[in-house]
């Protein structure tokens, strides 16, 4: 089951890592022509910078799920010597249920959020199409992390080793 639980879970990183690296690339992309454009034919590529914003804003809930992953998020060490360090693995665990469930709420409020988004049939400004296909990736990576979290509570030898900051 272990070995299963990780390959799929490996298998989803690097879906998330490739969605992430192309909307970063997209981003950097449309960028770069709109800026060619303005400086070469005098007018800016319509749309360009909008979308920019969407690539940018899809790669930076990816990269919450990638954070989440690899066990590189931010998290406060406030708390880290309230328990004896003999306790360590089952706080770590609570942690991680702690962590999921917290993640599990924000999909769900993520999902309402959609929900209304579609029903009051919001549109971007400027490109005038729907806005809940972009406004997916909230719930998604809330879900994602949520999974993560959890998978790393029921098999601890999933999580990878915390690196400290800056390291």
């Amino acid at each position: 089951m272990f070995s299963r639980v990780e390959r799929a879970l490996r298998a989803l990183y690097w879906f998330e890592a490739g969605l992430a690296t192309v909307a970063y690339a997209g981003v950097a992309g449309l960028l770069l022509v709109d800026v060619l454009s303005r400086e070469i034919v005098g007018e800016a590529v319509w749309g360009a910078q909008k979308i920019a914003v969407f690539g940018a804003i899809i790669a930076g809930f990816l990269g919450l799920v990638l954070s989440t992953a690899s066990n590189t998020h931010l998290r406060p060490q406030f708390a880290d010597g309230w328990f004896p360090r003999a306790w360590s693995p089952g706080v770590s665990r609570v942690g991680d249920v702690f962590s999921g469930l917290l993640y599990i709420g924000f999909g769900i409020v993520a999902v309402g959020y959609v929900e209304e988004s579609i029903a009051n049939r919001e549109r971007a400004a400027v490109l005038f199409t729907p806005l809940w296909p972009i406004q997916m990736v909230l719930p998604y990576a809330f879900f994602s992390s949520a999974l993560r979290h959890f998978s790393f509570a029921a098999f601890p030898g999933l999580k990878p080793e915390a690196r400290p900051e800056g390291g």
